[in-house]
């Protein structure tokens, strides 16, 4: 998050004295390559790099300690980087920003999402998704998804699950019915919303289709949707964030309200 500020303030700057990129990078010793890598907010830049862009923009006072501290804080590692054996640099700067969000709106078509998720049931999964791993590898990815669920502050959450996320018995009787627990547990707790999408509701924008939009506390960073994929993941923002807006309150419209979804919960867990 502290990148993408960075470099939102860097590419405004430049433009607003209508300077190109190519002329910026010449002028401060880099290539335009490089500084095009850090208005795009790929890269962390280093604080020298960012006084030196400040002072060619004619920045002075306040703004250049600021900016110049954020560009330090980009380069701090996040608690997450501990977990670089597994896990992959497409999932990392998601949970950079899960870790920045204020709020997280997600859909689930199958499975209860990573943040609900109990210990038992985060391991069944993972041992379906990675067959071949061993039983380190997955404790070690249980153990990022539990720290995830550790944040001082958490974003508010709002969950549309699809019924079948709590018809799919994952891990067993005992395993599931402990989730589903903890899910009612969640969608009691103030702040949290957690819809049921009953089978009954018929089609709709998103089936087959997880995907979560995040929204953050500074009005400067804009919001991203995150789709995840077998092969990776991708980060939408812009327009885009306000296409899975709409699709996501069709989703809320069509879902059960609230209570009733809790209801609908209960009615789960006493089936098992």
């Amino acid at each position: 998050m502290r990148r993408r500020r960075l470099a939102a303030a860097l590419k405004r700057l430049r433009e607003q004295t209508g300077m190109t990129a190519d002329q910026a990078a010449k002028e401060i010793g880099i290539s335009k390559s490089a500084l095009s890598r850090i208005e795009n907010a790929q890269v962390s830049a280093m604080p020298p790099v960012v006084r030196g862009l400040l002072e060619l923009y004619g920045v002075e006072g306040d703004e250049v300690g600021a900016l110049v501290q954020v560009a330090r804080d980009a380069r701090k590692r996040g608690w997450w980087q501990a977990y670089d054996d597994v896990l992959p640099n497409w999932f990392e700067v998601y949970v950079g920003l899960e870790a920045e969000a204020s709020e997280i709106r997600t859909f689930q078509p199958q499975l209860i999402p990573g943040l609900l998720q109990t210990p038992d049931y985060a391991r069944a999964v993972i041992r379906a998704e990675h067959p071949d791993a061993s039983t380190e590898e997955v404790d070690r990815r249980v153990e990022l998804r539990m720290r995830r669920q550790r944040d001082e502050t958490p974003p508010k959450l709002w969950v549309v699950l699809d019924e079948a996320a709590l018809r799919r018995p994952i891990g067993g009787a005992q395993t599931f019915k402990a989730q589903l627990q903890r899910v009612l547990a969640i969608a009691k707790k103030p702040g949290n919303t957690i819809q049921i999408l009953p089978f009954s509701a018929g089609e709709h924008g998103s089936m087959g289709s997880a995907f979560s939009i995040l929204a953050f506390p500074e009005p400067a960073d804009p919001g991203v949707v995150y789709v995840e994929t077998r092969a990776g993941s991708l980060y939408l923002e812009g327009h885009q964030v306000r296409e899975y807006g709409r699709v996501y309150e069709h989703l809320v419209a069509t879902a059960t309200a609230a209570k009733e979804s809790r209801t609908l919960i209960t009615e789960a867990i006493d089936e098992l």
